[in-house]
């Protein structure tokens, strides 16, 4: 009986093994079919882009002028001259969850004819 156990325990790895291995083969063999699909695929810019593809030199002082913008931004204003001494904007810049107040504003819903008509007199529907 423990021959039998370990024979069928053999032949049950054996079993899972060799399909993990014909799962891997199909999914080559699907990679390898998908790879040929995009490599017949023609593209029609890809001869006109070869032919018209130049050479550039990278000269800089003569092919590439590069403009660079650098603005100063002046208030004119002392902020100092109007705000407390010791002021920090940060202070006090803790937030905490608890002090978030979340309103939810119920849109009324227009169904576009009166409801009214198509319910039971004194219709109640919070009614249980």
């Amino acid at each position: 009986m423990k021959n039998i156990k370990i024979i069928f325990g053999v032949l049950l790895v054996a079993g899972v093994l060799i399909s993990f291995t014909a799962e891997q083969k199909h999914r080559q063999e699907r990679n390898v079919a998908n790879v040929s699909l995009f490599n017949e695929v023609n593209n029609p810019f890809e001869e006109a882009i070869k032919n018209q593809a130049t050479i550039i030199s990278l000269n800089p002082s003569t092919d590439i002028n590069v403009i660079e913008i650098e603005e100063e931004i002046e208030l004119d204003i002392d902020t100092e001259a109007y705000l407390p001494y010791g002021f920090d904007a940060y202070k006090g810049f803790q937030l905490d969850v608890a002090d978030i107040n979340v309103i939810e504003v119920e849109e009324e819903v227009e169904l576009g004819f009166d409801v009214n008509q198509y319910l039971p007199a004194n219709f109640n529907p919070y009614k249980v």
